[in-house]
């Protein structure tokens, strides 16, 4: 029975295809246009929500500012009738100063209230002023001046606490750079002003995380109407308001709940300084709005920043209704459109789809009579190779025994030597055949992981090579430095194995007349990211390996005839490329800028923790040198 090749079966691949997009089509732009519509009303609905979340916000913040101007206002007119009640009193003790501020301690968020006096800058003058307003207050009041950049001192002659700890009676407010620059700029508008943020002296005190950015309201005092000091600068009187008080104070509960707040004072808008803020009991949205408000000289700014609750509100349930009721309604409408066209080509597809099924299990079937070939080609060229090594051995025994029948008797010596020649062709045929079998198991053999000594492992392989070349003069003798080498985790055998081909090919291609100098070493390399490698290399002061020949020398069979003629067989680098890769690692050749190569090879750095460390074995012998 014939079957379908994969050219007959691309048409019905084609039709397969052409009847499912008409089946699929329609079904699929009814639901991809419901989809779009329901997106679209979807979208339609939540920018309309979110510019409703903008006004809300927008009108959130305009009523929060303007709660806290009235305040800001309430804190100005207050400040400045004092002054004009203080102004009015002959003389202003302690007594009257609480009685004058009493109405003033359920303002929001004030801390204190004090009427400070200017006095040179001069300790006579100091001295002096002390004296007079013991006197004149009948205290015994202390002024403790401070270094004063403003010229002058100005000490703090009255003082009402509000939410405070001791008292700030006798000390020089000059000191204090934002209540000097406040205090100069009041006496000179003669208005209330407001000094930049700061941390009360009183407050300092504190634990940090209780301490909050404060303004002083400041007013001038000048002599009132019918004293004898009439229109004579006084001094000053200043509330001092806690901005984190001020601002809970005035904010909305309902903002407390739905947005967060933070103000700050924007007067110098490079360096804007954040004042105080008032936290949401929710998670907040990325979006905010702002409003200005104006506290005498200096400008703040409110921010607002709503709840993701608050926004969600704001934007409504519209737009996910619509989504999803939208895309639930066009899923329906496509399913039952797809159900009502798909029977008829879900048969056909069923037929089509084992005829191609039967195509592809035929070019399957190709594939692997292909495969199977190009395996026999390889073992066809394995063959003649091997076989082209085997005759060697077999000439040498046939001439041999031919010699034995026509020469006649001959000495013991011809025959001692001819004989060894002949066992030297069989070693090597054997070996040739110990690899071929090597070379073609080692890619599927089961590993026995263990820990082991790579130093040992070297030491080991040194110490064979010495007894292979005992025979050898001492001059010509192979010097094999074993360096640092770590403990990893491999097959022992497979280890010995390459470590023991790698050396001999150095010590096989040392150059004539002159003795193989190698050497052992190891470096860690490769990242934490990317997995770290043991590179173990195997450095000698050989000929080198020519520039046209490096991609090929771990190929099988890909050296020259002089190598067979050192010992090798063309085989060993090849194991040692196979067995570096079964082992999870890499193989390759540098060249050694001193002379000669740099053979490595790399393994993944694995703990050996908990692993016994596998004993030392040796390898099967490696080619000894003739």
């Amino acid at each position: 029975m014939s079957t379908p090749s994969p050219r007959a079966a691309e048409p019905v691949r084609r039709r397969t295809l052409t009847r499912r997009v008409a089946v699929l089509g329609l079904p699929l732009v009814l639901l991809v246009s419901g989809l779009g519509t329901s997106a679209g009303v979807s979208a339609a609905l939540r920018d309309y929500g979110v510019r409703q979340a903008e006004e809300a916000s927008r009108q959130l913040a305009g009523d929060e500012a303007a709660s806290l101007g009235d305040a800001v206002r309430d804190y100005t007119h207050a400040v400045g009738a004092l002054a004009k009640t203080v102004g009015g009193q002959p003389v202003v003790t302690d007594d009257v100063f609480q009685d004058l501020t009493a109405t003033m301690t359920s303002l929001p968020g004030l801390a204190n209230l004090t009427y400070t006096v200017p006095v040179p800058d001069d300790p006579g003058a100091v001295a002096r002023a002390q004296e007079e307003l013991r006197a004149q207050l009948g205290t015994r009041l202390t002024l403790a001046p401070r270094p004063s950049p403003a010229g002058e001192h100005r000490f703090i002659v009255s003082y009402r606490g509000i939410d405070t700890v001791g008292t700030s009676l006798g000390a020089d407010a000059a000191a204090v750079p934002q209540l000097a620059e406040a205090a100069t700029a009041a006496r000179g508008f003669g208005a209330v002003t407001v000094t930049a943020p700061y941390v009360l002296l009183a407050d300092r005190s504190r634990p940090v995380q209780e301490q909050q950015q404060s303004v002083v309201f400041t007013a001038p005092v000048t002599g009132g109407p019918g004293q004898a000091d009439e229109g004579t600068f006084r001094g000053w009187v200043s509330a001092s308001f806690r901005t984190g008080n001020v601002l809970e104070a005035t904010a909305a509960r309902r903002t407390s709940v739905s947005a967060g707040l933070k103000l700050w004072d924007v007067t110098d808008p490079a360096a804007p300084l954040l004042m105080t803020e008032v936290e949401a009991d929710s998670a907040l949205s990325p979006e905010s709005v702002t409003a200005d408000v104006v506290a005498g000289s200096r400008r703040w700014r409110l921010e607002v920043t709503p709840t993701l609750a608050a926004h969600a509100a704001d934007v409504g349930r519209a737009p996910l209704v619509a989504l999803v009721g939208g895309s639930v309604l066009s899923l329906l409408l496509a399913a039952l459109l797809f159900s009502v066209t798909s029977g008829r080509e879900r048969a056909q597809r069923k037929v089509e789809q084992a005829t191609v099924d039967l195509a592809d299990e035929v070019a399957s079937r190709r594939r692997s009579e292909e495969a199977l070939r190009t395996r026999e080609s390889e073992l066809g060229a394995y063959t003649t190779v091997v076989a082209d090594r085997l005759r060697l051995p077999l000439s040498q025994l046939s001439a041999l025994t031919d010699a034995a029948r026509e020469t006649g008797p001959a000495t013991g010596a011809d025959w001692l030597g001819r004989l060894d020649a002949a066992d030297r062709r069989l070693d090597r045929a054997r070996r040739l055949v110990d690899d071929l079998l090597l070379y073609a198991q080692v890619s599927e053999m089961a590993l026995t992981e263990r820990a082991v000594d790579l130093f040992a492992t070297g030491t080991l392989v040194a110490d064979e090579q010495e007894a292979l070349t005992a025979h050898l003069p001492e001059d010509l003798r192979p010097r094999i430095e074993v360096g640092p080498l770590p403990e990893v985790v491999g097959e022992p055998w497979l280890l010995h194995q390459l470590l023991a081909r790698l050396v001999d090919n150095a010590v096989v291609h040392a150059p004539h007349g002159q003795p193989a100098l190698v050497t052992l070493g190891a470096e860690l390399t490769g990242s934490r990211f990317r997995g770290e490698v043991w590179r173990v290399e195997v450095r000698d002061r050989g000929l080198g390996v020519p520039s046209d020949r490096r991609a090929s020398v771990f190929e099988p069979f890909a050296g020259e005839a002089a190598d067979v003629e050192l010992g090798g067989n063309h085989l060993s680098l090849a194991l040692c490329r196979r067995i570096a890769l079964r082992l999870g690692g890499d193989i390759g050749l540098d060249d050694d800028p001193r002379g000669g190569s740099v053979f490595w090879f790399t393994l993944p750095v694995r703990s050996t923790q908990g692993m016994t460390v596998a004993p030392s074995v040796a390898a099967p012998p490696v080619p000894a040198l003739t």
